[in-house]
C-alpha cells in the first residue's frame, strides 16, 4: 500500500476507494486511473502496470496525484486534466479503474463537492463512462467501476447490456444506507473463446 497524502478540496480515500482497491491486482500493460482523486488506485496499480494515466477534472487532484507519486518513488505515470475523456484523444488501455460521482444532486462549483455530485439521478456520469468504454478499452481489455444503490443500479445494468458488454460483480460492501458494487465490464464479443 502506498503513502497517501489528502489534499483540501480532492475526494480523499474512503469506503469506495478501499472496495476498489480489490481490483488493483489484476493491473497491467496500460492502465486509466479516471476520476483518479488523491491517486490512491493508480498508485497503486502502478508496480503492476507498464504505466498508469490518471484523468480527473479537479486540477488539485492532479497535484495531489504527482505530490503522491513523487512521495512514493513512483515515475511510470502521467497526469492528464480531463472531463472523463475529452482530453485522452482515441487512446485506448488494458485497464481502466473508475470510482465515479455517484450522489443524486446537481453538479456544484467547489471541487470537493463535484467529486460527490454524479448527476440529478447519481448515475448520469457512471453511464457517459460506459457509454465510452468500447473506444477506449483494448480488446482484451477490462475496466473495473464502483457502483451504489443510492441510485438506480438497474439503469447502468440495462445500459451495459444495451452497448453489448458484459459485467460481473466481483465485490460489494453493505451499509446502512447503500451498497457499494464493484464491478468488471468487458466486451465478450472481442474475446471470442477466451474465459474471463
Amino acid at each position: 500500500m502506498v503513502y497517501i497524502k489528502e489534499f483540501k478540496d480532492v475526494y480523499p480515500p474512503a469506503e469506495d476507494s478501499f472496495l476498489l482497491l480489490n481490483a488493483v491486482k489484476y493491473a497491467h500493460g496500460e492502465v486509466l486511473d479516471m476520476f483518479a482523486g488523491s491517486g490512491i488506485i493508480g498508485l497503486n496499480a502502478a508496480n503492476k502496470a507498464k504505466k498508469v494515466t490518471f484523468a480527473d477534472i479537479n486540477p488539485n487532484a492532479i497535484k495531489a496525484i504527482k505530490y503522491n507519486a513523487n512521495r512514493n518513488g513512483i515515475k511510470n505515470i502521467e497526469c492528464v486534466l480531463s472531463d472523463l475523456f475529452s482530453s485522452l484523444g482515441n487512446r485506448k488501455f488494458d485497464v481502466i479503474y473508475a470510482n465515479p460521482p455517484y450522489l443524486p444532486k446537481k453538479k456544484e462549483r467547489k471541487w470537493v463537492n463535484q467529486a460527490l455530485s454524479g448527476g440529478i439521478e447519481g448515475n448520469e456520469l457512471t453511464i457517459d463512462l460506459i457509454r465510452s468504454l468500447k473506444e477506449h478499452l483494448k480488446g482484451n481489455g477490462d475496466a473495473f467501476i464502483i457502483l451504489s444503490t443510492v441510485y438506480d443500479t438497474d439503469k447502468v445494468y440495462k445500459e451495459i447490456k444495451r452497448l453489448k458488454l458484459s459485467f460481473k460483480k466481483l465485490y460489494s460492501v453493505n451499509f446502512f444506507f447503500e451498497e457499494l458494487i464493484l464491478i468488471k465490464i468487458y466486451d465478450t464479443s472481442r474475446n471470442i473463446g477466451k474465459s474471463r
